[in-house]
């Protein structure tokens, strides 16, 4: 399975990448369009910044 970690530049990704491996998946961090399109699960890190990081996104910043 693809398991893809999305790299908001927000969020503690070692914590979540940790996380997912203990439940024997091998993710990958990325914020690649290709990588992320072809992700199986995609997790979306940064609970408490996610506005501000969709913001960011939506500007090109």
């Amino acid at each position: 399975m693809n398991v893809v970690i999305l790299d908001t530049g927000c969020a503690n990704l070692n914590s979540v990448k940790s996380a997912i491996g203990r439940h024997g998946y091998e993710p990958v961090v990325s914020r690649d369009p290709e990588v992320v399109l072809r992700a199986d699960k995609l997790f979306l890190p940064g609970v408490g910044t996610a506005r501000r990081r969709w913001i960011s996104f939506a500007t090109g910043s």
